[in-house]
């Protein structure tokens, strides 16, 4: 994970700030650090937990660091993201390629259920993640 990050700051010349905590700590954190910053692109689905009331555009949650949260993703599927990914030859974590589809902490996240096969040898295996066939699977293996 560390490297494909590095390899991404890189590759687009991104300024990187690492906070720790919950994502309203860290959007706290980034407020106070840079108070000119109005509006956060997030990489949320509908199908992600707390999202289905969200819109393309809509303001953070009463209670939270005040954001403009831009969600370009929201309507996309699990399948949509990685036919883009896939079709126009976007870099991504290779954790996807090794069995995982859904990246959290190291404390909550495994390989997925749905991606496992043995071979011919008797060796347990993972297909990548964008073999995985049922959309809902995609979270099996958060803890």
């Amino acid at each position: 994970m560390e490297r494909f990050i590095q390899d991404t700051i890189k590759r687009y010349d991104l300024q990187i700030y690492t906070v720790q905590g919950s994502i309203r700590e860290a959007l706290g954190d980034l407020q106070s650090q840079h108070p000119q910053l109005q509006a956060v692109l997030m990489g949320t689905r509908n199908t992600d937990p707390y999202s289905r009331s969200l819109t393309p555009l809509c303001p953070t949650d009463p209670g939270w660091p005040k954001y403009m949260r831009v969600n370009p993703l929201l309507d996309w599927s699990y399948h949509d993201i990685w036919e883009f990914l896939r079709t126009l030859y976007v870099p991504y974590c290779i954790l996807y390629d090794k069995g995982y589809t859904s990246l959290g902490s190291t404390d909550n996240t495994s390989k997925n259920p749905a991606l496992r096969f043995v071979d011919k040898r008797g060796v347990v295996k993972y297909r990548p993640a964008y073999k995985l066939e049922k959309e809902e699977d995609e979270r099996n293996s958060r803890k």
